[in-house]
């Protein structure tokens, strides 16, 4: 019924089939950053390693795989889906970009406090309501939602405490 499998030889890594399997997974999933990207190689190619890293410096040079472009578009989608600074500096932490791509990035969001205060009050009145919460423990509930997006504790605290009787006295 099933054809058994054959005795399968194990393809020879060379640095084309590394570099091959690199542009693949970036035209198959999209961008990458070169970290990731050396992971997941090395976990495919674990028996012979030594092609990995020139693979890897052969599509940095030709512009296919650059950590800058990748983290700054990154940050712009991340800061248009109303997520603070400090929850998009982790995402980009965790997708494995250095901490001086990191800082470039955050810096060249042009977003004021008022902004994000903005950004704060929206979310807190799409799940709280449009009124101040007086409930402290529907106080502290909001506080970590708010944080956990990313915003600090002064402008998640503002957010919560707002009430638009504030804004006209």
């Amino acid at each position: 019924m099933y054809k058994k499998k054959q005795d399968v030889k194990p393809q020879v890594i060379t640095y084309e089939r590394v570099k091959g399997y690199m542009q693949w997974m970036i035209e198959r999933y999209g961008d990458y950053s070169a970290k990731v990207l050396l992971q997941k190689a090395n976990l495919l190619f674990k028996e012979d390693k030594q092609f990995n890293e020139p693979a890897l410096d052969y599509l940095i040079e030709r512009g296919i795989v650059d950590d800058q472009r990748y983290a700054q578009r990154l940050t712009e989608n991340l800061s248009e889906k109303n997520i603070g600074p400090n929850k998009i500096k982790e995402k980009l932490y965790a997708k494995g970009f250095s901490s001086q791509v990191i800082n470039d990035c955050i810096s060249t969001i042009e977003t004021s406090d008022e902004e994000y205060f903005d950004r704060a009050l929206l979310l807190k009145i799409r799940k709280f309501g449009e009124g101040p919460i007086e409930d402290i423990k529907l106080k502290q509930k909001a506080l970590r939602h708010l944080i956990s997006k990313g915003f600090s504790y002064t402008i998640a605290n503002k957010a919560v405490g707002y009430s638009e009787e504030q804004e006209w006295n």
